[in-house]
């Protein structure tokens, strides 16, 4: 997230002109935290970082030792102190504790010490750790039977979002059930959970079965699908008819030639 500070006092040389916080972060991942102002007829005395009410970094570039950080309870991020220099931050290791209201602040020298301090806010999502499961799928099915599956994408936040497809045609509307997510009280993970029942038709089954997708996304930060395979219990007449379809203009030709054959030796004989 960006945001242009303006100035609280337009005669003053001292401003922030821009805080950049990215969001969403991915746990367990770093980015750059980026602190921008202009220095005219004030020079900057400190410059510090907030995570909510705690501060976790300082450059005052008078000092000897101009770089301070201190520590956040929780440890929801860790500052690369090499890397970082002046209103540019690089942090690692972010967890879902450094979801929040960042603040940049600026102060200038004394006798006035002017402060200038300007926010924005992180989300940060934690993935989950394996792919979407399906489950209750059955060794087959009876036509029109009604296929009832679930899916689940475990242990994550914000909750996956979920959805269905049927031989890659998104799941009609009506087939989808809802439910709630699962919140673990001890990590405060989510595990979403979707429903599907639809009744296995004919036209479904390709070659004797059907394909359900179900894909879980999170924000642009995350995309996985799993895929399971219904088979039809497709009755013995059935499934010669369906040979027959496939074979199609073959089955046609076959029999065209052996009526012309026929007629070849009935005229043989009457020859004779």
């Amino acid at each position: 997230m960006k945001l242009i500070a303006l100035p609280s006092d337009l005669s003053c040389g001292l401003r922030i002109t821009k805080v950049d916080v990215p969001s969403p972060v991915v746990v367990g991942e770093g980015c750059w935290l980026v602190c921008e102002f202009v220095e005219e007829s004030e020079s900057v005395y400190a410059l510090k970082w907030y995570l909510g009410l705690d501060e976790f970094y300082r450059w005052t570039p008078a000092e000897s030792s101009p770089m301070k950080t201190f520590p956040v309870d929780g440890n929801p991020l860790r500052v690369d102190k090499e890397a970082s220099s002046r209103g540019r931050v690089k942090i690692h290791d972010v967890r879902l504790g450094a979801a929040g209201v960042f603040r940049c602040e600026v102060s200038g020298e004394a006798p006035a010490f002017h402060t200038e301090s300007s926010v924005a806010t992180m989300k940060v999502v934690d993935l989950p750790d394996e792919a979407p499961r399906i489950s209750g799928v059955q060794a087959s099915y009876q036509m029109h039977e009604d296929v009832i599956v679930n899916c689940s994408s475990p242990r994550s936040l914000p909750p996956a979002t979920l959805t269905f497809y049927v031989n890659d045609e998104q799941a009609d509307p009506s087939w989808v059930m809802q439910y709630a997510t699962y919140e673990e009280p001890e990590t405060g993970l989510e595990t979403a959970v979707l429903g599907l029942r639809f009744p296995l038709r004919p036209r479904l089954l390709r070659r004797g079965m059907a394909e359900v997708k179900c894909t879980a996304s999170i924000l642009d930060k995350y995309w996985e699908s799993s895929v399971a395979s219904v088979y039809g219990d497709v009755p013995y007449h059935a499934s010669i008819m369906e040979g027959r379809a496939a074979t199609g203009s073959g089955c046609l030709t076959a029999t065209t030639s052996r009526s012309v054959s026929g007629l070849v030796v009935l005229l043989l004989l009457l020859l004779r």
